[in-house]
């Protein structure tokens, strides 16, 4: 009896170790098919914020390898009340946004939020799908990734409140790329005290 004990707690723990590198492998997969759809836009001169020859010479982004560490749950809690508000762009205009809610999370262990908005103007449009504006500001601001902080975005309003954030996917505003652009400043309340080292590096 005990060996078939033994026998039956060696094959679950070979199944949970065999489903983890599953999952693994397929987080991998999906960060790295993600990437090269970054990579893709930018060498379409219809969505390329780059020059003619910028793009010829582009090579592809650089990135912090991916690390599922910072793929994190949230719980939002919504915030219908709010009204929208003037947010400063890099121009030195204003572009409306509306709070939605607010994002809680955990990483390496300790609290932190994020504040999510709707473009105003977008989401007043008939049958356009809006999309979730998630900006942020980190320790590796001005540093190692661009200055004026990176973004994330969601396609539509996630269902519930438990979220998912993966940070693996922050990317730059087209600003970062090209002064003919007008990009949304990141709230202060999304300036976040910790190094965020996932997603897109430099501009």
């Amino acid at each position: 009896m005990k060996m078939i004990m033994k026998l039956l707690l060696g094959l679950s723990l070979i199944f949970c170790v065999n489903d983890l590198l599953s999952q693994q492998s397929t987080f991998i997969q999906e960060i790295k098919k993600y990437r090269a759809q970054q990579n893709a836009e930018f060498l379409n001169p219809d969505k390329s914020p780059l020059t003619p020859e910028e793009r010829s010479a582009f090579q592809g982004h650089e990135f912090f390898e991916a690390d599922e560490a910072y793929r994190v749950k949230a719980r939002f809690e919504p915030t219908p009340k709010d009204k929208p508000f003037p947010l400063g762009t890099s121009k030195g205009g204003t572009q409306l946004y509306q709070r939605i809610g607010v994002l809680h999370f955990q990483l390496k262990g300790e609290p932190y939020t994020l504040e999510a908005y709707l473009q105003v103007q977008r989401f007043s449009i008939p049958g356009q799908k809006p999309i979730v504006f998630l900006p942020l500001v980190d320790q590796t601001t001005g540093d190692i990734t661009y200055g004026g902080g990176r973004y994330l975005h969601y396609e539509g309003i996630p269902e519930g409140t438990e979220w998912v954030i993966d940070f693996n996917k922050l990317y730059n505003p087209y600003c970062a790329y090209s002064e003919e652009y007008e990009c949304p400043m990141v709230p202060e309340a999304n300036h976040l005290p910790i190094a965020i080292e996932a997603g897109i590096k430099g501009s």
